[in-house]
């Protein structure tokens, strides 16, 4: 298990404001910068310089899975980590993205900051 890296610039893109809240604390509690953002637009239109975004799956207009393509296309190499509360999504995406990290809600905080780790390690 690679090391916990000791800061971050993450964003977390979730449409749930207690998920962003709850994120937000505790990736500060470590250590990291964090930026919350309520859509995948909204995320976009900052054009946000991270070292990790944490993804929901189902957001409302684009969402986390289309982010990430769109981010691709535009060359943004940031690394990301899913998240979602659907157990069938967390699985089909998975097997469509097998070397992406997908985490189901509620949130593990050692599965996190791992998911974080090993993100941010393979981009490194």
């Amino acid at each position: 298990m690679p090391g916990r890296p000791s800061h971050l610039i993450l964003a977390v893109v979730d449409d749930d404001r207690d998920i962003r809240r709850a994120l937000e604390r505790l990736l500060r509690s470590y250590g990291h910068e964090v930026m919350v953002f309520e859509s995948a637009e909204a995320y976009l239109a900052q054009n946000c310089a991270a070292d990790c975004a944490i993804l929901d799956i189902e957001l409302p207009g684009l969402s986390g899975l289309e982010l990430e393509e769109r981010m691709t296309r535009e060359g943004r190499e940031t690394p990301v980590v899913f998240i979602t509360a659907h157990h069938d999504l967390a699985v089909r995406a998975a097997a469509r993205l097998p070397r992406r990290p997908f985490l189901e809600k509620p949130i593990d905080e050692d599965g996190l900051l791992d998911a974080i780790a090993r993100a941010t390690t393979r981009h490194a």
